[in-house]
């Protein structure tokens, strides 16, 4: 009996010391199965709410790490479509100084070095980096050396001295190209009565196709009109990024599909299934989306131009020496013939008036067209000779201030030619001649006449402000008639209040005296003009 129980105990004894020895000396391959992981960032753009693109993204790098013998594989996803994706994205792209963008995605980075490709090969490159960092025993020193076109290291060639990446920012919606967008341009369509929903989304994305096919079948008795967009086509990604901003979605929000009213939003085909018919009962669907493009484009910080804005800009326009002195000429032509004043100034002021609108509706066509994508090439051209017009206006109407203010006229530099001024004057005076029924007809045409010769004048401001409005609004469409209307209307204000002032007792000299007096100003005012124009064109 206590034969067997000193074996039992000399048994258990040497069980303890190989358990002992086992711990301390582990099989050849046990370290390389119990291993940790190196830190992996992974990016990618998910906006689809089907698609589950993160999970099978690190699924598929988790996979391959565990294969290499990484039992805990240290991998974060980052949807680049989200905000807290984004700003991850961007601190990782400085902090490295990468050559990387939105569309290298989806990507790896693994302590400095990106890896881009399918998932399978991004996994590949990420394990066998990670083999290399485990076997050399010092992060950062590993490159993998698989496909080249999935590999690529940091930028260290072009770092600023202060440490700062000189990167492009693709995240930030640029304001140039949200004001080409279809959306900005179609959205300014929507009337006061008209009731319009905007959905996004993308290809391959069953939720996408079912929110769709719902909208476009089952609510077919319903009125309403639906803008379908595509974030893969143009600016359609940013343009979502900044209505998602506008309408605070939250992240858990942030995907395709994604329906849009003028007062609230659906995000995920469940929610656009259940809540887009009470979404089109409530009234404050219908109407026009100016508010919503409004803050659109304030948010872009390039706001459009106000109507106030266009209305002193016409009045000052209106002002300018040019047209006022042919006026006053007209006006004393009629106060000697005794004809109707007050109907012959506004049968002249009509033929200015549709001259410039028609030169306006020209001309405007002209830039539109010049303004599309096929005439890139031109448009970059154009907005530096108008840069430097601009530059060089600003100039010489300061110069042209100093003169008048010195009392030297004659050495004015922007004013009418010589030549088209002394026949202007010579078409005024036979004004006298014409038969009475032909009074009211010549004049209009007068007006037309006169207006096309003193474009060379009034027309600098005009064309630079109708530039602008085209290359705010991005296209020629009703909207930028109302305010070529209302900016030629504003125009026509001062010349108007010279009509009365004349008819009211006021000599045509009393009235040229005091376009004089305020000559100054309106060459002052015409400077200051030139010079911002010509830094909203350049910068």
């Amino acid at each position: 009996m206590k034969f067997l129980l000193l074996t039992a105990v000399f048994i258990a004894l040497l069980s303890v010391k190989a358990t002992a020895d086992g711990a301390e000396n582990p099989p050849a391959n046990y370290q390389e199965e119990t291993q940790d992981s190196i830190p992996v960032e992974l990016f990618v753009l998910a906006p689809c709410e089907s698609c589950h693109e993160e999970d099978k993204f690190r699924q598929e790098v988790s996979s391959q790490l565990t294969e290499a013998g990484f039992a805990n594989p240290d991998c974060t996803v980052y949807n680049v479509y989200k905000d807290s994706g984004a700003a991850h994205f961007e601190k990782t792209v400085e902090k490295y100084r990468l050559e990387l963008t939105l569309t290298d995605l989806p990507a790896a980075v693994v302590e400095g070095v990106v890896y881009r490709g399918s998932y399978q090969e991004i996994g590949e490159a990420v394990a066998q980096h990670a083999r290399a960092s485990a076997e050399s025993g010092q992060q950062g020193s590993a490159v993998a050396s698989g496909n080249p076109e999935v590999t690529s290291g940091p930028n260290t060639e072009n770092a600023d001295t202060d440490g700062e990446a000189d990167t492009e920012n693709d995240l930030s919606p640029s304001a140039e190209s949200l004001f080409h967008s279809a959306f900005y341009r179609e959205l300014h369509q929507v009337g006061e009565n008209d009731t319009t929903l905007v959905l996004f989304v993308t290809g391959a994305c069953e939720s996408c196709q079912t929110a769709e096919a719902y909208l476009q079948n089952d609510l077919s008795d319903e009125k309403y009109d639906l803008l379908i967009y595509n974030i893969l086509e143009n600016e359609n990604a940013m343009v979502l990024r900044r209505l998602m901003q506008l309408y605070d979605v939250p992240e858990s929000g942030q995907q395709v599909p994604l329906l849009f009213s003028r007062e609230s939003y659906l995000s995920g085909a469940e929610a656009i299934l259940d809540g887009t018919a009470g979404m089109l009962a409530n009234e404050a669907a219908t109407g026009s989306w100016e508010e919503i493009i409004s803050r659109f484009a304030q948010e872009t910080g390039t706001g459009k131009i106000s109507k106030i804005q266009l209305a002193v800009t016409g009045f000052i326009n209106g002002l300018n020496p040019c047209g006022v002195s042919m006026l006053l000429m007209i006006l004393s032509i009629l106060l000697m013939s005794g004809r109707s004043f007050y109907g012959g100034s506004l049968v002249f002021l009509t033929g200015k008036f549709l001259t410039y609108l028609l030169l306006g509706f020209t001309i405007g066509a002209l830039f539109s067209v010049i303004e599309s994508t096929v005439f890139q090439t031109l448009q970059k051209g154009m907005k530096i000779a108008f840069s430097v017009l601009a530059l060089s206006f600003g100039v010489f109407y300061l110069m042209d201030f100093i003169h008048v203010l010195r009392k030297e006229y004659g050495r004015e530099k922007l004013r009418l030619p010589e030549r088209f001024r002394k026949w202007n004057h010579t078409m005024i005076r036979k004004l006298t001649d014409i038969p009475q029924h032909f009074w009211y007809p010549v004049l209009f045409l007068l007006g037309i006449v006169i207006s096309a010769g003193e474009f060379l004048c009034t027309g600098q401001v005009y064309l630079a402000s109708l530039l602008y409005m085209v290359k705010q609004n991005q296209g020629f469409d009703i909207q930028l008639a109302g305010n070529l209307v209302l900016y030629l209307t504003a125009m026509c204000v001062p010349m108007a209040l010279v009509v009365v002032l004349v008819s009211r007792g006021k000599s045509v000299m009393s009235a040229s005296s005091l376009s004089l007096k305020i000559l100054p100003a309106v060459k002052l005012a015409y400077s200051i003009f030139f010079f911002a124009l010509f830094l909203a064109l350049f910068f």
